[in-house]
């Protein structure tokens, strides 16, 4: 999946200036794509390059014109054809699991406090999707309910195991003590 398979798929809703496709990405799409708004610009002016959509340029008085996009057949055409490949391994990078990984090269107190603040990261991560599906509650679709409901359980239970696993660690620094 690319930024541009993204942009497409918003697209294919309604038209959207770059403002709205950068609040979309920030507010719906955090928990599992990671798009820059450094992304959406050139993206941008690579699909209106190409065809796949088309910007009209809305006057306002009083603030900077608004640049809307819409897509065209060509556009629509690519993006029924990402929707017909074969779904991606999901790409994870962090961090957190990297110290823990090699965390017998630290304390058992910065293991101990790496494991809280994710634990709290995670926390947040819950409360926000879940405040965002009170949200959106009556507009949203099955398939968007199904992303929600995905991130929600994912984070929840990596809360549930960080948990058990700064339970052990506490009990193991406690027998080292002894």
């Amino acid at each position: 999946m690319k930024g541009r398979d993204v942009v497409l798929g918003l697209l294919m809703e309604k038209e959207l200036s770059g403002y709205d496709i950068k609040i979309v990405f920030e507010d719906v799409f955090t928990h599992f794509f990671d798009g820059s708004f450094g992304m959406i610009y050139p993206t941008l002016r690579q699909l209106e390059k190409e065809g796949k959509i088309k910007k009209e340029v809305v006057m306002q008085e009083g603030k900077p014109n608004k640049k809307m996009y819409f897509i065209t057949d060509e556009g629509r055409e690519e993006f029924y054809q990402y929707m017909k490949t074969d779904v991606e391994k999901d790409v994870l990078r962090s961090d957190f699991l990297m110290r823990m990984y090699f965390g017998n090269y630290s304390d058992t107190n910065s293991m101990k406090k790496w494991i809280e603040e994710e634990i709290e990261r995670k926390e947040a991560y819950v409360a926000d999707l879940l405040l965002k599906y009170e949200k959106w509650k009556e507009g949203i679709t099955f398939a968007e309910e199904i992303s929600l409901d995905v991130g929600i359980a994912s984070y929840t239970a990596q809360v549930e195991t960080l948990k058990n696993k700064l339970a052990q660690l506490t009990i193991q620094e406690k027998r080292d003590e002894k």
